[in-house]
């Protein structure tokens, strides 16, 4: 063969390649129509190509079809605009039929319905499934779906895969969404649609993430009349709180949870999610016990019986110290439950140790209910501070106004490690036991201040008062009774029992009974406890234990956390002999001259 044919071969060899090589336009829609037979054939679905149908031989005979459309029967799904791209089978080819073994569908706008979804005969759609006869892999790409009956629930497809080679293979997928504006990985998803669609156990795994949230699972998944799910998984989010702001999910309490997670083996149906054998996280807490939830009522029910160690519920009462504001003043902001009760919560639990607000308690068994608009949580015992203490709280919206209610006792607590842990000085010591009511209504908390109502009671024995010894001063007030209001603080004063009586109305707390009895000192005490405004007007009694007349007399008065305790100067100049003329016994008429101290 000569060079001048050799060449001539090889140019027409080349052109030939090229020629493979390089897309072709065809205006025909013979391709298209064929694609669309098969499609509906093979997949049941509608295929509408209305723009521009390319074919391309090398390296691998592929097709592209420009703004297409695909519908799924019964409106279940539409995928409207964009491009499908695919790469053709060879051997159907041959045989002039075309058959794509992979699809990538891009730059599309994919409605659905969830509802018609789940009503497809799927086994029907995945009957007779061979690899030989279907596409091995769907791609979506910067796809977005709209769901017709989910409510923010629409996605923004970044990458998605589904892969599926093989009747006796698992079905497999991975990718990336966009979803409420927050990134979310699909790392592996599978299971075999064949085993589940002739209603046999299937496999299935599961592993998702998203800046908030983290949920794995494997187990075993079966279809038919009794749907189940079982395995082992995982749900863990760094912040309860900016997952339920960002999921939409309503929560008990959960604006005020932060990292949370549920670990342990699990079975699922169309009525319940039960963890058998659970691990929860609650910070940095540990629980362990049973917990489920209810999807067959109204709302979901989530219900548990957890143990810890040591458990810190502290952010759970931080709307308690958000009821004054930053002056000391009750709040007017409003108080709305509704952010916290959006699923209902019947949980038991117990602790070796546990943080309620400032309060830390021992051994304790507490349960929590939580109901649309209602929150009720109980102590049944707990030991505190050497004593023992139960009570209960509820709070309760109705016709736009929170009902709070609280009532408990507690008996043989130390009082002065009790006030120490509350931020206060440990004016008195000894043992408290006693009791406690309080209800109020409003729609922020300075309302339910105003309307308070109650009644408690607290006896103390076998104690000492810090910071006055009472003996001391009746003895200073017998010998030089001015001098005494200079020089009265300092030391202890022991007794055997001191106890007071508040009957709250309206906001106002009237000391009923309060009375201090030891050897040598008897004491009595009256006034009011202004709550809204968060003052004392008292007036303490103090007189010797064998006589009945007050020697001396003290002011209590000022803020909650500025109680200021003084001598009664009144009291004083009475018994002072030489001060005493300055006190008229009577009132002296305005135009009668008013008696003149003289001094000698």
């Amino acid at each position: 063969m000569s060079r001048r044919v050799a060449f001539f071969i090889a140019l027409i060899a080349l052109a030939v390649l090229g020629a493979a090589a390089a897309p072709w336009t065809l205006r025909e829609n013979g391709l298209s129509s064929a694609l669309s037979d098969h499609m509906k054939e093979r997949y049941g679905l509608d295929l509408t190509v209305e723009g521009r149908s390319t074919f391309a031989v090398l390296p691998i005979p592929r097709v592209k079809f420009e703004n297409v459309s695909l519908r799924f029967p019964e409106q279940a799904l539409k995928a409207e605009g964009g491009t499908l791209r695919g790469e053709i089978r060879v051997l159907p080819l041959l045989f002039g039929r075309v058959e794509l073994s992979d699809f990538d569908l891009s730059d599309s706008k994919i409605t659905a319905s969830a509802q018609a979804l789940q009503n497809v005969k799927w086994d029907e759609v995945f009957k007779s499934r061979s690899s030989a006869l279907h596409a091995r892999r769907l791609i979506l790409n910067r796809t977005a779906i709209h769901w017709t009956d989910l409510k923010d629930s629409d996605l923004d497809v970044s990458e998605f895969v589904i892969r599926w080679v093989g009747e006796k293979e698992p079905l497999m997928a991975y990718g990336n969404v966009l979803w409420r504006g927050e990134r979310v990985a699909v790392e592996e998803a599978s299971i075999h649609p064949d085993r589940i669609t002739a209603g046999r156990i299937s496999p299935i795994e599961l592993s998702v993430a998203a800046p908030t949230m983290r949920l794995s699972l494997q187990g075993e998944a079966q279809l038919g009349a009794n749907p189940g799910l079982t395995g082992h998984g995982s749900i863990e989010t760094v912040s309860m709180r900016d997952f339920a702001r960002w999921s939409g999910v309503k929560l008990p309490f959960g604006p005020l949870v932060q990292a949370f997670s549920v670990k342990g083996d699990f079975s699922m149906d169309r009525r319940r999610l039960s963890w058998p054998s659970v691990a929860v996280k609650l910070g940095d807490d540990k629980l362990e016990g049973t917990m489920a939830v209810r999807f067959d009522t109204e709302r979901p029910v989530i219900s548990g019986t957890l143990a810890a160690d040591d458990l810190n519920l502290a952010d759970l009462f931080a709307p308690f110290g958000h009821a004054r504001t930053s002056s000391g003043a009750w709040s007017e902001d409003a108080l709305d439950l509704a952010h916290v009760t959006g699923s209902d919560l019947d949980l038991r639990l117990s602790a070796a140790s546990a943080r309620l607000g400032k309060l830390r308690v021992e051994d304790m068994a507490a349960s929590v209910l939580v109901r649309p608009g209602e929150i009720e949580a109980s102590i049944g015992r707990a030991d505190f501070h050497d004593g023992s203490l139960k009570g209960r709280l509820s709070l309760i919206s109705v016709n736009g106004e929170t009902e709070f209610k609280s009532q408990g006792t507690f008996s043989n607590v130390e009082i002065a490690p009790f006030l120490s842990s509350m931020g206060e000085p440990r004016w008195i010591t000894g043992r408290a036991q006693g009791q406690f009511t309080f209800e109020g209504k409003g729609r922020n908390p300075v309302e339910v201040v105003q309307k308070a109502h109650g009644r408690s009671s607290v006896t103390v024995r076998k104690g000492e008062l810090v910071g006055i010894a009472l003996d001391d001063a009746l003895k200073r007030v017998e010998k030089h009774p001015l001098l005494a209001s200079l020089n009265w603080k300092g030391g202890r004063t022991p007794f055997q029992e001191a106890q007071a009586q508040i009957a709250v109305q309206d906001g106002i707390g009237e000391v009923t009974e309060g009375r201090l009895t030891s050897e040598d000192v008897t004491a009595e005490m009256k006034g009011q406890v202004l709550m809204v405004e968060r003052t004392l007007s008292l007036k303490a009694e103090i007189s010797s234990a064998s006589s009945s007349v007050p020697a001396i007399a003290f002011d209590i008065n000022g803020g909650w956390d500025n109680v200021s305790v003084a001598p009664k100067a009144r009291s004083l100049i009475e018994r002072s002999g030489a001060a005493k003329p300055l006190l008229p016994s009577s009132r002296v008429p305005p135009d009668e001259p008013r008696p003149q101290a003289t001094a000698q």
